[in-house]
């Protein structure tokens, strides 16, 4: 029939619905011994502000432009606690345990998307995004699997890695897309239709289609953590997808 899936197709969608799930999970909820993105950010923001600090929904917190030295200190700090958990054995087998349940994913590359997602997830907020809404949190996702997409494909056995890109990049409009290629540096790779393309940050940093390397580790935390935030810093993205 026309609309039977493939096995590869079947196994995309799969791993597509576990990604989507994990990054509601630790970026909304927290999992494990990790909290949501939003509460590990503010908690931060609270210490490195001290008195000064007035939380989401009071009218007189300040806009993230007028908090940029504090946000970018923080930003700073969640990279360096991402980086710190994702080098930390005890801390990757244990949490990654808690989340491969039912699935053959194994449990350091489980952690590392944990980690890089709630990182990912954790920035966007402080730069002013609301990961509430699932378009923020799938571009958040995206930037944060990059590096892993590879690992997470190969174990619901997918062999075309630009199949997952496709599958996610669906869900995210294309007035997203054009803005994080205009603020990122990105560039579009269009691999299928006019609409939709694959997104890969200049200077070798992937985030989907054309994805190399597949590492998982502190080292990749990093670059995902800085990547991230060059995409995401200034609204550009929020502003442009309100057009």
């Amino acid at each position: 029939m026309a609309d039977e899936k493939t096995p590869d197709e079947g196994a995309v969608e799969k791993a597509g619905r576990w990604v989507a799930d994990l990054a509601e999970k630790v970026m909304v909820n927290g999992v494990g011994p990790i909290t949501g993105s939003v509460t590990w950010a503010e908690d931060r923001l609270s210490r490195r502000q001290g008195a000064d600090y007035k939380a989401p929904g009071d009218d007189e917190r300040r806009s993230p432009e007028d908090m940029q030295d504090d946000i970018d200190a923080v930003v700073a700090r969640l990279i360096r606690e991402s980086v710190a958990a994702a080098g930390t054995q005890g801390f990757v087998t244990g949490l990654g345990g808690l989340l491969t349940a039912g699935v053959t994913i194994p449990a350091n590359v489980a952690a590392s998307l944990a980690v890089n997602m709630r990182m990912a997830g954790a920035i966007a907020h402080l730069r002013g995004w609301d990961i509430r809404d699932p378009h923020v949190r799938t571009v958040a996702m995206m930037l944060a699997i990059g590096m892993s997409a590879q690992n997470v494909l190969a174990s619901f056995g997918v062999k075309v890695g630009q199949k997952f890109g496709e599958q996610m990049i669906k869900k995210i409009p294309i007035t997203v897309i054009r803005a994080i290629n205009k603020k990122a540096g990105t560039h579009l790779v269009a691999k299928y239709g006019t609409k939709r393309a694959a997104i890969t940050l200049a200077k070798g940093v992937p985030i989907l289609g054309g994805i190399v390397g597949g590492a998982v580790d502190a080292g990749a935390t990093a670059v995902i953590g800085r990547a991230t935030d060059k995409a995401l810093r200034d609204g550009t993205l929020r502003a442009e997808e309100q057009k």
